[in-house]
């Protein structure tokens, strides 16, 4: 039989071998996905029923006046959990293919949804945010991120023109110089109660340079589209939910509730 040293010599060399397995594989279809989707936003963003600004006017998505109404409620619930920071992850810690932008702890994120994924242990704290979330038509993640102070995250742009990024404010520092995000190089301010919609495929940067945190619910909801488009950002969509970025992000989340329960 095998000493119990020589055991955990081999279980620890299998880790790091699966481990650069899947750091290679993710990497692969990264540079993959770099190449193809050019084109496919480009086709994608034919058939958009809300065109493709980088900014949008949030009065052009019929579900923004609900949960704007009740924001109050929203924040309530954000505000209970903060009361609790060391239950909400660094998202580094959770979803480690975003160590490029989150370089450090001082981007958290309480997950309620992610990726149409339940954090059901979450939205018991906070069924009336998850109550309105459930009203958004094509809802794929919503989560309260908070920005602690200090917090930049580099330029950067996101996956897929499939879906469309939005934010709510709900804890916003009084400092617009010093707390905004720029948006094709141009800069926006959050405002408490009011929701900032943008397409993330454009290049953007996120600074909170005060002492305060920065706190909005962030949603990602799905293009409206025609046809073909819906079905071609449906597919690249499918693929990217079920690919080891998102699988791995999914399963830190509960490995993160497993061990704050234990």
């Amino acid at each position: 039989m095998m000493p119990e040293s020589m055991q955990n010599e081999t279980r620890s060399a299998s880790h790091r071998i699966s481990a650069s397995v899947g750091y290679f594989f993710r990497r692969s279809i990264f540079w993959l996905g770099f190449y193809i989707r050019p084109p496919i936003h480009w086709f994608v963003g034919l058939f958009s029923k809300v065109g493709n600004p980088p900014v949008f006017d949030s009065q052009v998505f019929d579900w923004v006046q609900e949960l704007e109404a009740n924001w109050e409620a929203i924040r309530d619930e954000a505000m209970a959990v903060l009361e609790h920071p060391e239950n909400i992850p660094p998202l580094r810690e959770v979803s480690p293919d975003h160590s490029r932008i989150a370089v450090d702890n001082s981007w958290k994120v309480f997950f309620l949804w992610g990726y149409r994924y339940e954090i059901k242990e979450n939205t018991l704290r906070c069924p009336a945010t998850n109550q309105l979330l459930k009203s958004v038509p094509g809802l794929i993640s919503g989560f309260f991120s908070i920005h602690t102070p200090g917090t930049h995250l580099p330029r950067h742009y996101g996956p897929t023109n499939g879906m469309i990024t939005c934010h709510l404010g709900l804890q916003i520092p009084d400092d617009p110089d010093k707390c905004r995000i720029s948006i094709d190089d141009k800069d926006y301010q959050w405002q408490e109660g009011k929701f900032l919609i943008f397409d993330d495929t454009y290049y953007h940067e996120v600074w909170n340079d005060t002492q305060k945190d920065r706190v909005i619910l962030l949603m990602h909801v799905e293009r409206p589209l025609r046809q073909p488009g819906k079905a071609i950002a449906d597919g690249f969509l499918w693929l990217a939910t079920h690919s080891p970025f998102i699988q791995s992000t999914l399963k830190s989340l509960d490995e993160w509730t497993e061990r704050k329960q234990a």
